[in-house]
């Protein structure tokens, strides 16, 4: 098990494209594309993960592979293991300007306080 923060369109309604995820997350916040919808940036030597998931309306998902999704509702990002108060301000500014871009909601379970 681990650590993450959901981020969702409102009702899992809203989509958007891969391609404009990956534009936003590579060129304003500094994440390396891994693969079709997983990105990853250092900080300090920790990496933060991140990954675009199509999910159902409910927020649920059981994919298998993310190569051929052209589309996404949910983005997870992995909380590291050695978060320390400065990597928190980081994720949580990464988190944050991610709902300001697309207008989302921070999962209500794995939120930030």
């Amino acid at each position: 098990m681990y650590d993450y923060i959901g981020i969702h369109s409102e009702n899992y309604v809203k989509k958007i494209k891969s391609k404009v995820l990956e534009q936003y997350l590579t060129s304003q916040l500094g994440f390396t594309t891994v693969s079709n919808l997983r990105f990853s940036k250092e900080v300090n030597g920790e990496f933060i993960r991140l990954n675009g998931i199509p999910a159902d309306l409910n927020g649920n998902y059981a994919i298998n592979t993310l190569e051929g999704v052209e589309e996404i509702n949910l983005i997870e990002i992995d909380v590291p293991l050695n978060l320390d108060d400065n990597l928190e301000l980081i994720i949580s500014d990464i988190v944050n300007a991610i709902v300001k871009e697309f207008s989302w909601l921070i999962d209500e379970d794995h939120g930030l306080n």
